[in-house]
């Protein structure tokens, strides 16, 4: 009876060992995670300067805006595009990016996101660029590609507030007129909204804004110049970035919709001021990043936010950069 007893007992402790010893795949399953996604950014290497995507939330429409964002598409050209890149949302949706840039010289914001009061699902750059072990009073200029809400309201949540207390604001002295002068104003496509944002986010810097020409190749920082794009807004404008023979273009907004529009680069956008003006310097750009194989990046490229330009029939394609961890 004893040696039953013993051996019951010996049984037992086996096959409670043997549970906690049974593959992971076995046991139940911990609980989903829930809750929102920490902040994040990406660092590359670029020559000798230090280039870091901040992603700063998304932003997208309904399917009823897709003929209105693109005047010149018909929905039958828009499925196929959507389909071979996989697209799973309804409507028109992208990424809401930023990009910081140390130089050795300066820390440098290539715009800065927007913020929920204007499109709720964005607002996150600040955290981002913090998350990146940085802080915004370390920032010492912020250049706009143009003055949009959710590329420049990172500046200013509520048009008092300066979130980069140490920076001067560097954009064209064209762009600039555009979004301040009254007269303006009924060439903004997307109406009132649009403008006051834009207003309300460089309305603390009065005083730290350096208004300049838009000019091809002017260097508005060590190491930092500036390539013409405009059309979406008339000041609109990219930033090529060059370290130790390493060159490295970041856009605004050449592209909203990377699968469609490298498809259809002669595609008008509705949202542009000038359309045709737009279109040429799309193409011009994209040529030009084809031509050269250069790194490239911008704010409503697919995240992490960096990749390259490619031939395909009469379109282009988009590369992203493969992660390396070297």
């Amino acid at each position: 009876m004893e040696f039953e007893r013993r051996h019951a007992l010996l049984g037992a402790a086996a096959l409670a060992a043997m549970g906690s010893a049974l593959p992971a795949q076995a046991q139940a399953a911990p609980p989903p995670q829930r809750g929102a996604n920490p902040p994040r950014f990406l660092r590359i290497k670029h020559g000798d300067m230090e280039v870091t995507t901040l992603l700063d939330g998304a932003m997208g429409g309904v399917n009823a805006g897709i003929q209105t964002f693109f005047p010149d598409s018909r929905p039958e050209e828009i499925v196929p595009l959507r389909a071979r890149a996989f697209a799973i949302e309804r409507g028109l949706h992208q990424p809401v990016g930023a990009y910081l840039v140390h130089s050795g010289r300066n820390l440098v914001m290539i715009d800065c996101g927007g913020h929920s009061s204007f499109i709720p699902t964005t607002g996150g750059t600040l955290d981002a660029l913090r998350a990146s072990g940085y802080t915004p009073e370390q920032v010492d200029t912020v250049l706009l590609t143009h003055i949009h809400p959710e590329h420049a309201l990172g500046l200013s949540y509520d048009g008092t507030t300066r979130n980069f207390p140490n920076a001067e604001v560097v954009v064209t002295q064209i762009d600039h007129q555009f979004w301040t002068d009254p007269a303006m104003e009924s060439r903004v496509p997307q109406g009132q909204r649009f403008i006051e944002a834009g207003r309300r986010a460089i309305r603390p810097y009065t005083g730290r804004i350096r208004t300049v020409e838009m000019r091809q190749d002017l260097e508005v920082l060590p190491g930092i110049f500036m390539d013409p794009a405009p059309g979406h807004t008339p000041g609109h404008v990219s930033f090529r970035l060059t370290s130790q023979n390493e060159t490295m273009l970041i856009w605004g907004d050449i592209a909203h919709q990377m699968t469609i529009q490298l498809a259809r680069p002669r595609w008008r956008v509705g949202v542009d001021v000038d359309s045709a003006m737009g279109v040429e310097s799309r193409v011009r750009t994209l040529d030009m990043l084809a031509s050269t194989g250069i790194l490239m990046g911008g704010v409503h490229v697919p995240w992490p936010g960096f990749g390259r330009i490619i031939r395909d029939g009469e379109g282009f394609l988009y590369v992203p950069r493969p992660q390396q961890f070297s």
